[in-house]
């Protein structure tokens, strides 16, 4: 029995066991598709490759890194923890031997290590997730009119 595949067919190719999945798509486990199902298929479908993306700047990796609420709530504390120093600095009511802006610069600088350390561990799992890409082109096969290769 031959299933033949819906316009609008809707199928989980990832929950579809093989011989299920083998006949969906009219093919042969041993043979595979023959030469002239592979150009039908490549017209209709065209040919099968993944669409590559560029990946992410440098920027957009870094500007990310800021953009976590609770970041943003640390900056918002940092911003009202100066306002403050400066508005006592400015009235002089700091206490003696008081740093001004101790506070603010503490957040500041937590807040810029953990967007370095996290920049550049998006960064390596950006290169790592590129040579995954080449990796892959390398290691898949297909199986048509009878041959398996690369």
């Amino acid at each position: 029995m031959t299933t033949h595949l819906q316009p609008n067919q809707t199928v989980l190719w990832h929950t579809a066991d093989a011989n299920r999945a083998l006949e969906l798509l009219q093919s042969d486990r041993q043979v595979g598709l023959s030469a002239r199902q592979v150009q039908e298929r490549q017209q209709q479908y065209g040919l099968n490759e993944l669409q590559e993306t560029g990946g992410r700047s440098a920027w957009a990796i870094l500007i990310d890194q800021f953009k976590n609420i609770m970041l943003i709530m640390l900056i918002a504390v940092a911003v009202i923890s100066g306002l403050l120093d400066f508005f006592d600095w400015r009235a002089g009511e700091l206490p003696p031997g008081d740093v001004p802006f101790k506070d603010t610069v503490a957040i500041l600088a937590i807040v810029i290590l953990n967007g370095i350390l996290g920049y550049m561990q998006e960064s390596r799992a950006e290169k790592a997730l590129a040579a995954l890409k080449i990796w892959r082109l390398r290691a898949c096969g297909l199986c048509a009119t009878g041959k398996c290769g690369k």
